[in-house]
């Protein structure tokens, strides 16, 4: 890669998202200096995630965030189960107190903007745009990386670097690419996913803050983002449409989603992805580390992805923090990472593949594309064991779960789930202040078993 160094940074992270500035944020405020490289040249505009159960927002409590997100956030506190435009089921997510008093819902590019604020004005790091990182390199003895970022605009190429890397530069992420780490599992092959954000009332017609509309076909996500009406709506789509085509057929899935037909609406914006079910081999590779999509990938139906990102950053920037600082070994960094990988592995990607089923209804409802299908395209993509999940059984079992979520204590050990997602918050206790792990003890609920939601 050549001699010259245009800087060195203690560590560098890739990917300004909220993943990747928590991460940056912790460590900062535990006085280390961080360089953010982000390839685009702002902070992503696109609709993403929106939603923040109080597990996650205990993690912006400890960046010192939370009380800015909640001032540009809207309660989130009733999510709604639709069936042919009947409510079946209802989970109220009121956690109580005045901390974390129900999920809240912001836009992720609000949630990147404030947290991208803290960071650049509060502490001593810096947040640079249009740096696609293009070559990675660790030293013979493992004590640094190199890494070689291009300006897209420009073609302009800076050197930088650092004891530490975080990737968390998404799905797609150039750092796990380069640092030739797998990314095991499968992504959904015969369906996308569209984000569309847009100006409907939809509280007028009994829709809550979040709301699922279960159908094998138009299935969708409704949710609300902001006090100004600004709603989600995602849903599915055949693979392979552009979003011009997605946008051209758009009343064709709006009309089986709305609680009636036709309506005005305004459509402000509309981007399809690609589902995922997918995780790194390794979270660490050397001096190599990866957080959110970056390291995992999960389908998005129950706002699992950012949160559990979100999971992996905070304790991830405080663990660095102290191998940086002398007070713990590396060792930490590999617990960490084998924790966070086994949280994914064994509760969000099977969490968040149920939960794609039940807004589905795969497994008793017709399925013309053939997304639960066993078929050679399941077989190519190692898909067989989650789809044999999809049995005429579950049509009892999931009338079963809107049954049982007439009684409260089912409601709250569903909103309870989410915690598990959390790692042990005494896992690095002798490392830190017990003063501040007794506060993280206090802000953690009892953890509770539940159905998947």
């Amino acid at each position: 890669m050549g001699s010259a160094i245009t800087e060195h940074r203690r560590v560098i992270v890739v990917g300004a998202g909220p993943v990747g500035l928590t991460t940056a944020t912790n460590l900062a405020r535990l006085g280390v200096s961080v360089l953010v490289l982000e390839r685009h040249h702002e902070v992503d505009q696109s609709p993403r995630a929106a939603s923040y159960q109080p597990c996650a927002q205990a993690e912006l409590l400890e960046t010192g965030t939370l009380e800015d997100v909640k001032k540009a956030s809207i309660i989130n506190d009733v999510l709604s189960f639709w069936i042919k435009g009947q409510r079946v089921a209802h989970v109220e997510k009121r956690e109580g107190g005045s901390i974390f008093p129900a999920g809240i819902n912001c836009p992720q590019p609000k949630l990147a903007e404030i947290l991208l604020h803290h960071l650049t004005t509060k502490y001593n790091s810096d947040v640079r745009f249009n740096q696609k990182v293009i070559e990675i390199e660790q030293n013979a003895d493992g004590s640094q990386v190199s890494l070689l970022a291009i300006d897209p605009a420009t073609d302009e190429e800076t050197k930088y670097t650092c004891d530490w890397l975080v990737g968390a530069d998404g799905a797609g992420s150039s750092v796990r690419k380069l640092s030739k780490i797998p990314f095991e599992g499968f992504s959904w092959p015969k369906e996308d996913f569209v984000a569309t954000n847009l100006r409907y009332d939809f509280f007028q017609h009994g829709f809550t803050t979040a709301n699922f509309i279960m159908d094998p076909v138009h299935w969708a996500v409704v949710t609300i983002l902001d006090s100004t009406g600004l709603w989600r709506c995602a849903f599915g789509v055949r693979a392979g449409l552009t979003n011009e085509e997605i946008q051209a057929e758009l009343d064709q899935h709006y009309k089986h989603i709305f609680p009636v037909w036709p309506v005005e609406y305004e459509l402000v914006q509309l981007n399809k992805y690609k589902p995922h079910q997918r995780c790194a081999q390794t979270f660490r590779k050397g001096r190599v580390l990866l957080v959110g999509d970056a390291a995992h990938s999960n389908n998005p139906i129950g706002g699992l992805g950012l949160t559990t990102g979100l999971l992996d950053a905070g304790p991830l920037g405080r663990a660095l923090g102290a191998v940086i600082s002398g007070r713990a070994p590396e060792a930490l960094l590999d617990i960490w990472a084998s924790s966070r990988r086994d949280k994914w592995l064994n509760f969000t990607n099977a969490f968040s593949i149920e939960n794609k089923r039940l807004i589905q209804r795969a497994g008793y409802s017709d399925d013309p594309l053939g997304i639960w299908k066993i078929d050679d395209v399941a077989r190519d993509h190692q898909m067989e064991q989650w789809l044999a999940t999809a049995t005429p059984e579950k049509e009892q079992a999931d009338l079963n779960l809107y049954k049982a979520l007439e009684d409260p204590q089912a409601q709250l050990s569903s909103r309870m789930k989410q915690w598990e997602i959390t790692m042990d918050p005494t896992w690095m206790a002798e490392y830190e202040d017990p003063e501040l792990v007794k506060y993280r003890i206090s802000l953690r609920p009892m953890v509770l078993s539940a159905p998947n939601l």
